[in-house]
């Protein structure tokens, strides 16, 4: 490619500009040759050629270290970025739409869908009349872009802009195992100096603030260690082992309270309120499929909720 291929109408490669966005994107050549599944000098031919076309220096290679993009090649590497989440929104959008008369994409917490979502879903479809599919663990950009329909999140959605209501809300309760609780003092187990005693926290959007707001926020003057857990999954797991006590909304864990595999222990502040909202794209409001979600959703969270 020479500088004769870039006439003001013609852009350069597609492959050549995808391959120097996410060098912007992953800072750095090697995890945007990972991203890519390119080999180093496939992605370094391909910056060269974008080079080479406008006569201009867009990483700069100097000092012997990583290469780091020039203000110019930062400047355009971003533009490329935003461009390309446009077209892969539009694109998510256009597909979604021919999607409609067939199936909704639910986003939700892996936590949520393995535990009350799953079980559940086969029953809805055969009643719906549509194809209802999970995508898990979602955020709120996955929604923004168009991935998924609807969206449950535990963030309220107008705080970032999105359409959305509350869907539930449950009071958290520290639980932990019976063989845990046998062997501390119930009445006062956040001063149990018991070894083995710990907190687990989880540490994922619309969690990692739970224990805080009751012993502060730093987990240096907890009055119990903590053991810092990805999301709500593996701290739910390490409770049921016995290896520490978990802050939950009941209806998460309804199944292990209701077997006695987990235990309410009296919370040593007013509970904090966990609070659980549906988000949607602004063309799948009034639909018919997103109120039949909504209503079934609303089912399975008040099935022997406790507020």
């Amino acid at each position: 490619m020479t500088t004769d291929d870039l006439s003001p109408r013609r852009l350069p490669p597609l492959r050549a500009l995808q391959a120097f966005a996410a060098v912007i994107r992953h800072d750095g050549m090697r995890r945007a040759a990972e991203h890519l599944h390119l080999s180093h000098a496939a992605l370094s031919q391909h910056v060269q050629h974008l080079e080479e076309a406008f006569g201009l220096r867009l990483l700069d290679r100097s000092g012997g270290g990583r290469a780091r993009p020039t203000a110019l090649g930062r400047e355009y590497g971003e533009a490329l970025i935003a461009g390309f989440e446009q077209i892969e929104a539009a694109t998510a959008r256009l597909r979604l739409r021919g999607d409609e008369s067939r199936r909704l994409v639910l986003g939700a917490p892996t936590s949520l869908s393995v535990s009350l979502l799953l079980p559940r879903i086969e029953e809805f479809g055969a009643d719906a009349g549509f194809d209802l599919q999970l995508f898990c663990p979602a955020a709120a950009a996955d929604l923004a872009h168009s991935r998924i329909h609807a969206l449950l999140m535990h963030g309220d959605p107008r705080e970032q802009g999105l359409q959305g209501e509350l869907l539930f809300e449950q009071a958290l309760l520290p639980v932990a195992s019976p063989e845990l609780i046998a062997r501390l003092d119930p009445r006062r187990w956040w001063q149990d100096a018991t070894p083995g005693v710990r907190v687990l926290h989880v540490v994922s959007d619309g969690w990692r603030h739970d224990w805080p707001a009751w012993f502060g926020d730093d987990p240096s003057t907890w009055p119990l260690p903590h053991l810092s857990l990805s999301s709500p999954m593996p701290a739910i797991s390490a409770a049921l082992a016995g290896q520490g006590i978990a802050l939950m909304y009941p209806r998460l864990i309804a199944d292990r309270l209701a077997s006695g595999e987990l235990r309410v222990l009296p919370s040593p502040y007013p509970a904090q309120v966990k609070r659980l909202y549906l988000a949607w794209l602004p063309e799948a409001q009034g639909s018919g499929r997103l109120e039949r979600v909504r209503d079934w959703l609303g089912e399975i969270l008040g099935e022997s909720a406790v507020g």
